[in-house]
C-alpha cells in the first residue's frame, strides 16, 4: 500500500501510541493493560467537564451544583459501558477494538450478579468481622451528604482517602512510564541521516538515566505517599478472609452499590446514575500530560505492526472520514482518495484511571461463589465471562483507564486539497475524524453539544482543546468459576 495513504499513516500512527501506552520495559513495574479500545472519532471534552471531579458535586449556587450533577451523570453514563469483543478482538499481541457497546451496562450486569449470586458460608471470627470492615471502610467512605437543591439527606459512596492518594500517585507513576516509553520508542524507531532521528537517539542516550530516576521517584511517591503496599495489602486480606465466609462481604458490596446511586435533578426521571469520577480530578488542566510526535520515519518502524492486520481484518478504514447527521452516527462515510504525504502529527496524552467507588471487580476473580438459577432462566447458557480468548458473556471487561489528547497538531502536504472535504462535512453539520482524533464539528452527549474546533493552516490542521480518544479495559476471567470443593449446601 502506499506510503502516503491517510489510513496507512494514521495506522501506523496509532501502532505508536499503543506501544507508548502497553510498552513493557524493566524499568516499569507497573502491569501494562493490552486491551484498548479506540474511539472513532474522540469525543471532545473542556476542562470544565470533570469540575465534580476535582470539586466535588456542591458549588456555592444551586445552578452550580445542578450542572455539577449533570456533568457526573454524563460521565457516568459514558463510562458504564461494555466494550464489545465479539468480532474485532485480537491475539495477545495486540489486543484492541472500536469503541462500541454489548448495549448492556457495568451497572446493571454488576447488579444483576449481586441479586443473582449464591456465596460461600463459614463464619468469620469477630477479630475478621472487625478487620475486614476497617479494610473496607478505608478503600471506600459511605457518608450522609444533603443535597442542596432537594434539601434531603442522602447516603453516598466516595472513593476513600487511601484510594484517591493510591489512584493519583499510581497515575503520576503512569505519566512517567509513558514518557519513559515515548522517549525510548523514539530512539528505536530511528534510522538514516535524519537531523530528527539523530536528534532521537541522542536524546534517549542522554535523558534515560533522568527518566529512570523520574521513574524512581514516581514508585516511591506511590509506595510512600500513596499507599501503595497497605492499600494492596487490604485487598489482599479481603480476598483471603472472604474466602471463608462471603456473606458479610457480599452484603456489604449490595451496600455501597446502592449508596453510589445518584439523580440528577434537571435530567429529571430518567436521571438516575452510579457516581463515577476520575482520578486525579485537576488532570484537565495539568500542565504535566506526555508530548508525541510522529513523522515519516515512524512509517516504517510501525506500520508493519499488527495494527495494520487488525484493521484491514475488521474491515475498518482509518483514513479522513465523516459522520453526518449532526454527528448522531446515521451516515457515515470515507474519503478514499485523502493522501498524507509529508505527515506529521504531535500532540499531548494522558491515560487517566477511572474510579467507581460502587463496583468491587475483585469480586469476579473469587472462586467461592456462583450464579443460582434465576440467573440461568433469564440468561440461559450465558455466565458473567467464560475467560475464554476471545472472552464470551455479560461482562467479559470494563474500562480502567480514559486516554485522553490535546491541542493536536497534524502537518501534511496534501492537506490543502483535503481542507475542503472538512470544511464542507463540517458546514453541513457533521463531523470529520482521522483515525481516533476529531478533527471538526460537533459532538452530541445527552443534552449537551461539544464542538471540535480546528484552524487549517497552510500545510496543515490544528485542533485546540482535548479529546477522549480510548480506554485501557481490564478483561474479567472466567466467571464464576466456583471452586469444586465447595458444596452446594455450604452456599447462599
Amino acid at each position: 500500500m502506499a506510503k502516503d495513504a491517510s489510513a496507512e499513516i494514521m495506522q501506523a500512527l496509532v501502532a505508536k501510541l499503543y506501544a507508548t501506552i502497553t510498552g513493557n520495559d524493566n524499568n516499569i513495574k507497573l502491569p501494562r493493560n493490552k486491551f484498548i479500545t479506540w474511539a472513532l472519532p474522540g469525543i471532545p471534552f473542556v476542562p470544565e467537564d470533570f469540575l465534580f471531579c476535582s470539586k466535588g458535586l456542591i458549588a456555592d449556587t444551586a445552578e452550580a451544583t445542578n450542572e455539577r450533577y449533570v456533568q457526573a451523570f454524563n460521565l457516568a453514563k459514558l463510562f458504564d459501558f461494555i466494550p464489545d469483543v465479539s468480532n474485532q478482538f485480537m491475539d495477545a499481541t495486540m489486543q484492541q477494538t472500536i469503541l462500541t457497546s454489548t448495549q448492556d451496562s457495568i451497572s446493571s450486569v454488576y447488579n444483576d450478579v449481586l441479586k443473582y449470586s449464591k456465596v460461600y458460608d463459614s463464619p468469620l471470627t469477630p477479630v475478621e468481622q472487625k478487620k475486614l470492615k476497617k479494610f473496607r471502610d478505608l478503600i471506600t467512605v459511605t457518608k450522609e451528604v444533603e443535597d442542596i437543591i432537594t434539601e434531603e439527606k442522602r447516603m453516598v459512596t466516595e472513593p476513600g482517602p487511601i484510594t484517591l492518594a493510591y489512584t493519583a500517585k499510581m497515575n503520576d507513576y503512569i505519566d512517567a512510564g509513558d514518557e519513559y516509553m515515548n522517549l525510548l520508542i523514539d530512539a528505536q524507531a530511528a534510522k538514516g541521516k535524519d537531523s530528527e532521528a539523530i536528534r532521537r537517539v541522542a536524546a534517549f542516550a542522554n535523558k534515560s538515566k533522568f527518566m529512570r530516576k523520574k521513574l524512581e521517584a514516581a514508585y516511591l511517591a506511590w509506595v510512600s505517599q500513596g499507599y501503595k503496599n497497605e492499600y494492596e495489602q487490604m485487598n489482599a486480606y479481603i480476598n483471603q478472609v472472604t474466602q471463608k465466609s462471603m456473606v458479610l462481604y457480599k452484603q456489604d458490596l449490595q451496600n455501597k452499590f446502592t449508596n453510589g446511586l445518584l439523580t440528577a435533578p434537571s435530567v429529571g426521571a430518567g436521571g438516575d446514575f452510579h457516581y463515577t469520577t476520575i482520578i486525579p480530578g485537576s488532570f484537565a488542566t495539568s500542565p504535566g500530560w506526555t508530548k508525541f510526535y510522529f513523522y515519516d520515519q515512524d512509517y516504517a518502524a510501525h506500520y508493519s505492526k499488527s495494527t495494520s492486520q487488525w484493521s484491514a481484518g475488521a474491515s475498518l478504514n482509518f483514513g479522513l472520514f465523516s459522520i453526518g447527521g449532526g454527528a448522531s452516527g446515521s451516515n457515515i462515510a470515507v474519503n478514499n482518495n485523502a493522501k498524507a504525504a509529508n505527515f506529521s502529527a504531535e500532540f499531548e496524552f494522558t491515560q487517566v484511571p477511572i474510579c467507581r467507588p460502587w463496583f468491587d471487580p475483585g469480586f469476579f476473580s473469587m472462586r467461592a461463589w456462583t450464579l443460582d438459577n434465576i440467573w440461568d432462566l433469564n440468561y440461559p447458557e450465558k455466565k458473567v465471562s467464560d475467560g475464554g480468548i476471545t472472552p464470551a458473556g455479560r461482562l467479559v471487561a470494563y474500562p480502567t483507564t480514559a486516554l485522553f489528547v490535546r491541542n493536536l497538531n497534524i502537518r501534511s502536504s496534501n492537506w490543502t486539497s483535503e481542507s475542503q472535504y472538512v470544511n464542507n462535512v463540517v458546514s453541513g453539520g457533521g463531523r470529520v475524524g482521522w483515525g481516533p482524533f476529531s478533527i471538526g464539528g460537533s459532538y452530541s452527549r445527552g443534552s449537551e453539544k461539544r464542538d471540535s474546533s480546528y484552524t487549517a493552516n497552510g500545510g496543515g490542521v490544528e485542533v485546540n482543546g482535548m479529546q477522549l480518544v480510548g480506554f485501557i479495559n481490564n478483561i474479567i476471567p472466567k466467571s464464576p468459576d466456583l471452586n469444586p470443593k465447595i458444596k452446594p449446601s455450604q452456599l447462599v
